[in-house]
């Protein structure tokens, strides 16, 4: 049976050999389990186990090391608990770095050397191959990387924040979870440059179907720490490279929407916009087949639903405005649209019911110069005859009476 400590340690020692400043057999001494493993416990108080290094906020800050543990709640907030970080972090002196390497070591079991050691495993004492007093020594040292003081260190050039509390305020560190960093990393780079995702991407480049497909993130920006030396910021750090990817985090860009408020006929002022040209020119497809086909009139009747909520979207962008806006000097508009659109005509509204019909009739009117017009715009010889234009006026005009409360 392979011991992976010895595996680990004959990996370490090959630098060594073939540079040859040392005579090969004490460096065979030197990386024996015995006295390389007594070496780091030696070293292991110079490295401290975090989640949050200060040194992502500022390369010479001198911060108590926070060591936090998340806890799992699915109870709808945004929870770093709720994220499995597999990765670890350490920071201290940079030459000290392997003997965190020799703690993360996983062992057959699928856990590491630390916490083997925080166990007592006989698994581990076996693999040592130590008596129980220098086991414990070594343990005590090693666990010292866990451990942190009550006192609560800040830095002056970490960022802060105050952040309001019921008596005032409290200033807050903000520091980086460079493992939160890191799963992130991870999970874009399986998002960009996962095997699939190359196979996806040149299906693409062939025009052809790919069954899974691939997503792909814009804006992304880089950020770095640590210059030519990463590993003095953290370990995971230096496993990235010094690399941080970040997502666009910027408030939408809004643009002011001007209602023109229409003064002398409500459907001659309407905007003309890209969805009623679809809309128009998929009601022509079914308008210029066999009226009489069961799936046609289907069609049609989808249609005139999207015309219809198309129609109540422009008309309630109006109901929103002041009150008594169409009472306005310069605005003539007819009764019934005075009563649809106003709010201040709004208990008329509710208590009078011919207007609807006028508003019907007007809108079937106004539908059927729209598609008259795209059919024009679009320079299409196929034009609808008088008896099917008529027809489909009709269908409006019993589409809108059936629906009219909605108005």
């Amino acid at each position: 049976m392979s011991n992976p400590i010895s595996d680990f340690l004959d990996g370490r020692k090959q630098k060594p050999l073939k540079e040859g400043k040392k005579p090969a057999a004490e460096i065979e001494t030197d990386y024996s389990i015995p006295v390389w493993v007594a070496n780091a416990a030696n070293r292991a108080s110079q490295l401290s186990l975090v989640s949050h290094p200060a040194k992502f906020s500022h390369p010479d800050a001198k911060t108590t090391p926070v060591l936090f543990t998340g806890e799992f709640k699915p109870d709808g907030y945004l929870r770093s608990g709720n994220v499995a970080i597999n990765q670890q972090d350490v920071v201290g002196n940079a030459a000290a770095l392997d003997v965190y390497a020799f703690l993360s070591l996983v062992l057959a079991d699928g856990s590491s050397v630390l916490t083997h050691f925080d166990q007592q495993s006989d698994l581990l004492k076996g693999l040592l191959k130590t008596d129980e007093e220098t086991f414990q020594l070594w343990r005590k040292q090693f666990l010292a990387i866990k451990q942190s003081t009550s006192q609560n260190k800040t830095y002056a050039q970490v960022k802060q924040v105050y952040f309001p509390v019921e008596q005032g305020y409290e200033l807050l560190s903000i520091l980086y979870p460079s493992g939160l960093m890191t799963e992130h990393r991870e999970r874009l780079r399986t998002l960009k440059f996962s095997e699939n995702t190359k196979q996806a991407r040149e299906a693409r480049k062939k025009n052809e179907f790919h069954e899974q497909g691939f997503d792909e993130v814009f804006g992304l920006l880089t950020q770095h720490f640590g210059g030519t030396k990463p590993q003095n910021i953290s370990k995971l750090n230096s496993n990235n490279g010094g690399e941080a990817w970040l997502l666009p985090c910027l408030p939408p860009t809004l643009q002011a929407q001007y209602v023109a408020l229409p003064k002398i006929d409500f459907f001659k002022a309407i905007h003309w916009d890209k969805q009623l040209t679809v809309l128009l020119k998929a009601l022509h497809g079914f308008l210029g087949t066999n009226y009489n086909n069961v799936d046609i009139r289907d069609g049609r009747k989808r249609i005139m639903t999207y015309l219809f909520e198309w129609l109540l979207e422009r008309a309630a962008r109006l109901q929103t405005q002041k009150a008594g806006w169409s009472q306005a000097q310069g605005f003539e508009l007819p009764e019934e649209q005075q009563l649809w659109l106003d709010p201040f005509f709004y208990e008329r509204r509710e208590a009078e019911k011919d207007w609807r019909e006028k508003i019907a009739a007007r809108s079937a009117k106004w539908l059927m110069t729209a598609y008259e017009r795209s059919r024009k715009t679009k320079q299409d010889a196929e034009q609808l005859g008088v008896t099917e234009a008529k027809a489909f006026e009709n269908e409006w005009l019993d589409y809108m009476r059936e629906y009219q409360e909605f108005l």
